[in-house]
């Protein structure tokens, strides 16, 4: 039971590293303002920040729904009623609430669109010039969709494939039954009542804790509330933190301190960008402040 627990947890993690790459690479390769100064900012065009806004929602939007097709504690998002909430909300627009909900497949399925909504809008955006890069990183970041599709679709088959629930209810009656045994085997055999007594309750909580542990391992979503609601992967942590990371390449690259062309580095004009291995002694510092003033 730890061992599914362990591989839900993983390939949840990874899955959210995955995502987090998307907008890494959009982020590096999306199109900036060439400034006419060294020492002045450069930062996205409005096409490419349009772009990569319009991708980290999506990257949201997709974390989001693909929770919610296995897990009870999200489902009712993929109700009509959840998607008019999620027009409410300003998570998706009519018309994508339209296509998600007219679409030929089943609710639990419905995030792979959002997937293709991404690829989309990354290649429309590389044809447009407003995305660089070449066939590798075409294909890296295809790759990258790729394995965000097989994390989440392993995760389902995971929770599919775990151990019948049949044999979970059978180690649970012998647990009951040694529980409900150990009183009757202690008086007799002459044991005194004291002795019966902490036995009964010591075997009662490694027994029963073992097992009602082993049942929280084995639904490491709670969806069948063997945790009494205490999901053993908080599901609200694991998509808060996609979201943050949907919009962190996105905002920590927002200005960059410079602006290289494959030019500049060719000629060796990194001037301004070298700074002493040891840096500089207040002498030296002097001088430099006042370039920047």
């Amino acid at each position: 039971s730890y061992a599914l627990w362990r591989r839900c947890y993983i390939l949840s993690r990874t899955l959210q590293g995955r995502l987090n790459d998307v907008s890494m690479i959009l982020a590096a390769h999306a199109t900036r303002t060439k400034s006419l100064h060294p020492l002045e900012m450069s930062e996205y065009t409005p096409e490419s920040k349009q772009i990569l806004t319009l991708i980290s929602r999506y990257i949201r939007l997709l974390s989001l729904l693909a929770y919610a097709s296995f897990t009870k504690s999200h489902r009712p998002i993929l109700t009509p009623r959840g998607y008019r909430r999620l027009v409410e909300r300003g998570i998706i627009t009519p018309l994508e609430r339209q296509a998600l909900v007219e679409s030929d497949v089943a609710p639990t399925q419905r995030h792979n669109a959002v997937l293709l909504w991404i690829i989309k809008v990354f290649l429309e955006g590389k044809e447009g010039g407003h995305i660089k890069g070449g066939v590798g990183m075409e294909e890296r970041f295809l790759d990258t969709c790729h394995v965000i599709r097989a994390q989440y679709e392993a995760i389902t088959g995971e929770l599919q494939g775990r151990i019948p629930l049949a044999y979970a209810h059978i180690v649970q009656v012998l647990v009951d039954v040694v529980l409900w045994m150990y009183p009757l085997m202690a008086f007799a055999s002459g044991m005194s009542l004291g002795l019966a007594v902490v036995g009964t309750g010591l075997l009662t909580i490694f027994y029963q804790g073992l097992s009602d542990l082993a049942k929280q391992f084995l639904d490491p979503y709670d969806n069948e509330k063997y945790g009494q609601g205490d999901e053993s992967l908080n599901i609200n942590t694991l998509i808060a933190e996609t979201n943050a990371g949907s919009v962190r390449w996105l905002e920590g690259f927002a200005r960059s301190p410079f602006w290289l062309s494959a030019l500049d580095i060719k000629d060796g004009d990194l001037s301004v960008y070298s700074l002493p291995v040891n840096g500089l002694t207040a002498e030296l510092n002097v001088p430099r402040k006042r370039r920047y003033v």
